[in-house]
């Protein structure tokens, strides 16, 4: 059990990475793989700041070192870097075990909503600008200038729309299953100008569920009794009828959106 130790250490010189029997010291973009069999005995710093590594057949000395401030996690990887190598035995040439590769260059991917945001950002900029000076006159300058704000403006209310108000409906009506349920509860927004209705009904598989609905509505119903849709992926997800006032608002947001969007595209077009 103890080969399974897994464990980090950061700090000046490196980084040690005790895992799958192996301490892998790494620096940029080297890798040193060391085997615990090669590896001599643990040298710990008398200030508790620093580990050392001693190689087997290498010298007295300590062949890798990592010096970190945090004392425990000094304390903490000694401590398991000497359980792992209870009950091993060393080899005579450690060395030998030793292996160095260079991890390649990783470029970076547009692979976190941050990042793909940045992109999108500054391609938009990159077209206001080539737009803005290939413009000669100065009307034609400045509906370039107006297009760099309505069309952030217009996606953010496509988003808005999209975000709060269409996705469940849609999402429901695509793959939602209606099964009987009852209304037991109204939960109110904060500037008090929506009711989210609260369903406890029995989906298909015989769960009964109490959930807040995804879609508002204006009123409170006479009948508490409703037919229910749910969404089998996610039964977080659910309305009662069909919510008009909020599809309205989400497409009223939509339609602006989209307006914004054409006008700024129409504004960029070469007349």
């Amino acid at each position: 059990m103890g080969r399974e130790t897994q464990i980090v250490l950061k700090g000046r010189g490196g980084t040690f990475r005790l895992e799958g029997g192996t301490v892998r010291v790494v620096r940029g973009r080297g890798v040193v793989e060391i085997p615990l069999r090669a590896v001599e005995a643990v040298e710990r710093g008398e200030d508790e700041r620093s580990v050392g590594l001693r190689i087997s057949g290498g010298g007295p000395g300590a062949a890798f070192t990592v010096r970190s401030g945090n004392t425990a996690a000094v304390r903490a990887f000694t401590e398991a870097l000497e359980r792992a190598l209870a009950g091993v035995t060393p080899v005579a040439d450690g060395q030998a075990l030793i292996t160095a590769r260079t991890r390649p260059v990783e470029l970076p991917r547009l692979s976190t909503r941050a990042s793909r945001v940045t992109a999108l950002v500054a391609g938009w900029l990159t077209v206001i600008v080539v737009a803005a000076v290939t413009a000669r006159e100065p009307a034609r300058r400045a509906l370039v200038l107006t297009a760099a704000f309505t069309a952030p403006l217009g996606s953010g209310l496509l988003a808005l729309a999209w975000q709060f108000f269409l996705r469940d409906p849609w999402i429901l009506r695509r793959r939602g299953v209606t099964v009987p349920g009852e209304i037991v509860d109204y939960i109110t927004s904060r500037k008090q100008q929506a009711k989210y209705p609260v369903y406890r009904f029995t989906t298909v598989t015989g769960v009964t569920r109490t959930q807040e609905s995804s879609v508002s509505v204006l009123t409170r119903r006479a009948n508490p009794r409703v037919d229910v849709t749910y969404d089998p992926r996610d039964p977080a997800r659910v309305r009662g009828g069909h919510g008009i006032a909020h599809l309205g608002a989400g497409l009223f947001l939509g339609v602006l959106g989209t307006g914004a969007v054409l006008g700024a595209l129409m504004a960029l077009i070469p007349w």
